[in-house]
């Protein structure tokens, strides 16, 4: 008994002291010496679980894109498409529309400043100057007479004044009668002309819709063929083996092709109007003809197809022939529809010209109803004036009366600059010395104000004309030079220097450019009006500077940093720099901050 005593106390005192004071962590003790085994089991899973996933987590080291501060020569430069034009080139108009009466030169004809060109038919405008010519003269008379004093021959001649001005608003009116029935009849004459053309090409049209229609159809079967041909498994592999997506153009051809078709049908059917057949004819024309051309493509993809195991000479050539019935189909197609087109468009050209006729008959008549109505205005005004002018006669000579007799002079002589004006402007004349180059108008043909009669090339250089951006204006200062390679003379580069910058943007496809106008450096006899290339303009050079990509700066503060790298490559330090001009490829001038050579974060991954 004894001695089980004392051993159970030893026991007891060994175990006590590996516990650890704290209670919790005495019960933790006591588990692990428990459950050894699964204790050693959970200690490694959680070491192969959470090891991986704390390596995992860790942040990674930065990766850095870096680029060295060149040092070196910088240039900037604006480049954009430039045309070549001339102030020379000069688009001569009538300032009013008319019926042309004679024409002075033909194409080639040199010319002096201040030539007759042209003149349009002017019995009214010459007229009305001897009118006014005469109204000048006869007010002048007045003054004189009235500063003579009012005799009985002045209220005489007073008197015939009032009534010739009588007799010429009489004559205006029955002209403006005369125009009004003359522009009724061409407005009638058009109408009739307009249902004449409907009536009679009513039948063309249908058959040309018809015509379409039948081969519209026909173009969608050979489409047809495109699937049937390329949704063989022979043929999908023949394609994948030696020219793997070769088929995808012609598939989208096909489906382009079946989009006109479909769109052309939709409108065909609402189409009466012959103008309107022929603007759908067209289009069905341009639908077929790229139905024609994906069978084409077809056809050569199938032709130009190596054998292999599977896709033999037979199967070839019995795809071809299948493809050319197909070809010859929509060529068919092809031709009849343009033939119908030609066909409906040579029937109307008559009309057409018989319409157009009518219009300018309408314009004409129109014209000479205006000028009635501004001639009976001028007319009463004459007339109120001579009849105030008796009466002040026989009133007796005043002050009064004399500074209305002067204004009257200075009236008659204002309207006889007008008419006289108005004259000029029924005769073309050169403003410059040069070519004719265009003469765009025939004796008899009714010419509107809006349309060039002329055209004359002038004695003065060629010069470019190019559209830049808000940004690049700037940039740009007269002087400058540069060089425009033409697409016509590719291997040629032409110097050119800036001649002038507009100061006010012209909107290009709804966006502001402004207009920059260079010379030539050099003349250049074998240039185009027209000709366009790529034009660039030297707006900046520097010389032995420091220069590092655009990109790396980063803006804080109102003040600019680059990142600059140490021989370590630890954390880059900032540093602040001062920038100058702007090079072409994205480099910037530094002014300040690096001597070169250093290393600049341009991207930290």
């Amino acid at each position: 008994m004894t001695t089980h005593s004392t051993h159970s106390h030893t026991s007891n005192h060994a175990e006590s002291a590996h516990v650890p004071p704290s209670g919790r962590l005495h019960r933790i003790w006591l588990f692990i010496r428990k459950h050894r085994v699964a204790s050693i089991v959970t200690a490694v899973i959680v070491l192969l679980v959470v090891l991986p996933v704390v390596l995992l987590l860790r942040p990674k080291e930065p990766q850095y894109i870096i680029a060295v501060a060149q040092k070196g020569d910088l240039q900037q430069t604006v480049e954009a498409v430039g045309t070549v034009t001339s102030e020379r080139d000069l688009e001569l108009k009538f300032p009013l529309g008319g019926i042309v009466e004679s024409v002075s030169v033909k194409e080639g004809d040199r010319v002096h400043a201040g030539q007759q060109l042209a003149q349009l038919r002017s019995g009214n405008l010459g007229a009305a100057v001897a009118i006014q010519s005469a109204n000048v003269q006869s007010a002048l008379a007045d003054l004189r007479k009235m500063e003579e004093g009012t005799r009985p021959e002045d209220i005489a001649i007073a008197e015939a004044q009032v009534a010739n001005k009588q007799a010429a608003l009489q004559v205006a009116q029955t002209s403006l009668q005369t125009s009004e029935q003359s522009y009724a009849q061409a407005q009638e004459q058009l109408t009739i002309l307009e249902q004449e053309a409907s009536t009679t090409l009513m039948g063309q049209v249908e058959t040309s819709k018809n015509t379409l229609l039948s081969q519209l159809v026909a173009a969608e079967t050979a489409l047809s063929s495109v699937d049937d041909v390329l949704s063989k498994t022979i043929v999908q592999d023949a394609i994948i083996k030696s020219r793997p997506g070769s088929d995808a153009d012609i598939r989208t051809m096909k489906q382009s092709s079946l989009a006109s078709i479909a769109d052309v049908r939709r409108q065909v059917n609402a189409t009466t109007d012959y103008h309107d057949a022929l603007r759908i004819l067209q289009a069905g024309q341009n639908a077929v003809t790229v139905s024609q051309n994906t069978v084409d493509q077809l056809f050569a993809l199938i032709g130009s197809l190596p054998e292999t195991s599977y896709f033999t000479a037979t199967l070839r050539e019995q795809y071809r022939t299948s493809i050319s019935t197909q070809r010859g189909l929509v060529q068919t197609a092809v031709s009849a529809v343009t033939t119908a087109y030609t066909g409906l468009q040579s029937a109307a050209a008559g009309f057409d010209t018989r319409i157009a006729t009518a219009q300018a008959t309408i314009t004409a008549s129109d014209g000479a109803r205006q000028k009635a109505k501004v001639d009976i205005l001028t007319y009463q005004t004459a007339l109120q004036a001579q009849q105030a002018d008796l009466a002040s006669k026989r009133a007796g000579t005043r002050q009064a009366d004399l500074d209305a007799s002067r204004a009257r002079l200075r009236q008659a002589q204002a309207a006889l600059a007008q008419a006289q004006a108005n004259y000029a402007d029924s005769i073309l004349r050169s403003p410059v010395e040069g070519t004719v180059s265009h003469v765009n108008i025939k004796v008899g043909e009714a010419t509107p104000a809006t349309e060039p009669a002329v055209t004359v090339l002038g004695n003065s250089p060629f010069r470019i004309e190019m559209n830049v951006s808000e940004v690049d204006v700037p940039k740009l200062q007269e002087t400058q030079s540069g060089t425009i390679t033409l697409d016509a003379f590719p291997e040629k580069p032409y110097q050119i220097r800036v001649s002038e910058v507009e100061a006010a943007p012209t909107l290009v496809d709804g966006v502001s450019k402004y207009k920059i106008k260079l010379d030539f450096v050099y003349p250049h006899d074998e240039l185009k009006i027209g000709m366009t290339g790529d034009a660039t303009v030297i707006t900046g050079e520097r010389k032995n500077v420091v220069s590092i990509p655009g990109r790396s700066v980063v803006e804080k503060d109102s003040k600019k940093y680059v990142r600059v790298l140490g021989a370590d490559d630890a954390k880059p330090d900032e540093q602040e720099v001062v920038l100058g001009m702007e090079g072409q490829s994205g480099d910037v001038e530094v002014i300040s901050g690096l001597r070169g050579g250093e290393a600049i974060v341009v991207l930290e991954k």
